[in-house]
């Protein structure tokens, strides 16, 4: 073996234990990564807006300024009315929960006794029994779960606040960043990687930005229709719907449910009017908002991308839901590029 393979096998066991290094030092601060973490994806949403700005003749710092003053001014009826109202509408939830849970016990309580004055054989009989008994536990699992999940994004306030802050020097700094990353890599997968992430960042940015607006807006109409039919959890149910919403194929109906299961127990027939709304809205978002602004797919089928949403749901619930598409978009390119390099070499 002469020494210049010996040197260039060293060099590779160096960059992977550097490599495996990193990743656990990651691994063990990640509890700090959440306002990093944030910041790329705001410093990756807000890029192409800067770009536009300097291309207009502002200075970076100013065009990233002015982008932070519209996003503020967007946001102030978010801090003075719809917060408030998100934790004043969670206030009332929760005092109502014990009334709602028993509730539904009652409910099926009284479909047990109906069902169990037919002739049904035995083993439907101790099926029946056994779902019943999931739907209840089910139903407090989910709501605890919502519940748990809402509190956690307001507790989060502080990686919300710090994010804009280094969100401010990635994008200043985002040509030195590149370069210093791309300076990292070899230089003769280099040209490659360039390759592989120009296309992945073309994929991720007409799903990722056009996703995120649809169900913005999604849930500001589903929101204000709840809040002209009477719900008193309209903003609880819109950011339930919004969130949903970013899930193709299944968010509509997963948004539905909560919606109207929340809105039956507060009346029938505003669960009536909430349907509706729900119908107008899906409408509405079917026939002008995704034909306007999804202009991009990610180029997968739509067997494949139930699949993802399958396997991710099943894999890591409610994140691997909202992570499944762009992943397979981005396995996809991934798979394309390996197996055009085997096919070539």
């Amino acid at each position: 073996m002469t020494t210049k393979r010996v040197f260039k096998i060293w060099r590779l066991a160096g960059a992977g234990l550097f490599l495996a290094a990193a990743l656990f030092f990651l691994y063990r601060v990640r509890e700090i990564l959440t306002p990093f973490l944030l910041a790329a994806f705001l410093a990756y949403l807000l890029k192409p807006a800067m770009v536009k700005l300097e291309k207009k003749g502002l200075r970076r710092p100013l065009a990233i300024l002015l982008l932070y003053l519209l996003i503020l001014a967007l946001s102030l009826p978010l801090f003075f009315f719809i917060l408030p109202q998100l934790i004043r509408e969670l206030n009332e939830f929760l005092t109502q929960l014990p009334a709602f849970t028993a509730e539904v016990e009652g409910l099926l309580q009284g479909f047990y006794r109906r069902y169990h004055q037919v002739a049904i054989p035995a083993g439907l009989r101790r099926l029946l029994d056994e779902s019943i008994t999931n739907i209840s536990a089910t139903f407090q699992q989910g709501t605890r779960q919502a519940l748990q999940a809402l509190l956690d994004l307001l507790a989060g306030a502080a990686s919300f606040l710090l994010a804009p802050i280094l969100a401010y020097y990635l994008l200043r700094d985002s040509e030195q960043i590149g370069r210093a990353a791309s300076h990292l890599l070899p230089i003769q997968v280099k040209e490659d990687v360039l390759g592989l992430w120009l296309e992945i960042d073309r994929v991720l940015t007409s799903f990722i930005r056009g996703h995120l607006l649809v169900s913005l807006i999604v849930g500001i109409l589903t929101g204000l229709g709840l809040a002209l039919v009477g719900s008193r959890y309209a903003v609880i149910l819109g950011v339930v719907v919004g969130l949903a919403d970013l899930i193709p194929y299944f968010g509509p109906v997963i948004g539905a449910v909560p919606v109207l299961a929340l809105t039956l127990l507060e009346a029938k027939k505003t669960a009536l009017y909430a349907l509706a709304v729900m119908v107008i809205v899906q409408q509405v978002e079917s026939s002008l908002l995704a034909p306007r602004i999804l202009s991009e797919s990610v180029g997968l089928h739509p067997l494949v991308i139930i699949f993802a949403l399958l396997a991710g749901g099943e894999l890591w619930g409610v994140t691997g839901l909202l992570l499944a598409v762009p992943l397979t978009a981005i396995g996809r390119i991934l798979v394309k590029f390996i197996w055009a390099r085997l096919v070539s070499s």
